[in-house]
């Protein structure tokens, strides 16, 4: 497959991972990963190295061969792609949380807080307390 595989996911998207392929036993295998990709907007890095190696007959002077690699992009907020959003897009459709909506995601170690929410010169702010 070129591209993300759930192979690479950290843990908090491998459980995110896990409830879509149950919700999703219909659907084919690569359009069950497609769709997940496109709807978390599951980012990934994509790169590529040259090697020298034997890659015909030994005989044969050194190939010039190219060397995929993907791995998971750290800055990514997996609780998009986490059970809890998976979840809730099964059940209602829509996604819990957002790229717009990142204020909502509290961490899991995190205390509660109180969102206030304004607008100041025509723009929309929030403020967050400390409960």
């Amino acid at each position: 497959m070129f591209g993300c595989t759930p192979v690479i996911f950290p843990t908090e998207a491998k459980e995110g991972w896990d409830y879509w392929s149950q919700a999703t036993l219909t659907m084919e295998p690569y359009m069950k990963d497609v769709h997940f990709f496109r709807q978390f907007n599951v980012a990934w890095i994509f790169s590529w190295e040259y090697r020298l190696q034997h890659f015909l007959a030994h005989s044969c002077p050194l190939s010039l061969v190219r060397v995929h690699k993907i791995k998971w992009w750290p800055e990514f907020k997996a609780r998009l792609c986490g059970k809890e959003n998976v979840e809730y897009f099964c059940k209602h459709g829509k996604r819990k949380f957002t790229l717009h909506n990142l204020y909502l995601l509290k961490t899991k170690n995190s205390s509660s807080y109180a969102i206030k929410e304004g607008i100041k010169n025509g723009e929309k702010f929030f403020i967050f307390h400390k409960n």
